[in-house]
């Protein structure tokens, strides 16, 4: 069932990655990406793979590693990343699992479980974390690339 559900909320952020070109050519960008063309991906269709940063990555849409995108990641449950910055601020939806992504130092984690969202400012230290004993994977969107940057 906990599956099952997972699937269904992969399923439904997935369908939204369909409308977001079309949102971006409302607002006067322009890309080859966005084509006037219908573009459906099942969640059985998702490539996941490493990035030169270890994440563990599928494209949504755009390049994650040159400017704007939206794409998925994976953490494994339990497990958290050093304090880190991004050049380009992004919001962040889960999808399953629970994630915290809390400034370093937080003296307690905000649990953002499926349908949680946060915003992260381009250049602010934070930690993100898979809070839950199971798979976490959000979605991200952002005007540019995603790098991760390890900082002190």
């Amino acid at each position: 069932m906990l599956f099952t559900n997972n699937v269904k909320r992969i399923a439904l952020a997935a369908a939204f990655v369909a409308t977001i070109p079309a949102l971006a050519v409302a607002a006067g960008e322009t890309s080859d990406f966005y084509a006037d063309t219908t573009k459906v991906v099942p969640v059985t269709e998702l490539k996941f793979y490493q990035n030169k940063e270890g994440l563990t990555i599928a494209n949504g849409w755009g390049d994650p590693a040159s400017g704007a995108h939206s794409n998925y990641i994976k953490m494994a449950g339990g497990t958290a990343s050093g304090v880190h910055t991004h050049s380009s601020s992004y919001y962040g939806v889960v999808v399953a699992g629970v994630v915290a992504n809390e400034a370093p130092g937080a003296t307690h984690d905000r649990p953002l479980s499926a349908g949680s969202y946060w915003y992260q400012k381009g250049g602010e230290r934070h930690v993100t974390k898979c809070i839950s004993q199971t798979e976490c994977i959000f979605f991200v969107t952002s005007k540019g690339g995603f790098d991760y940057l390890p900082a002190k």
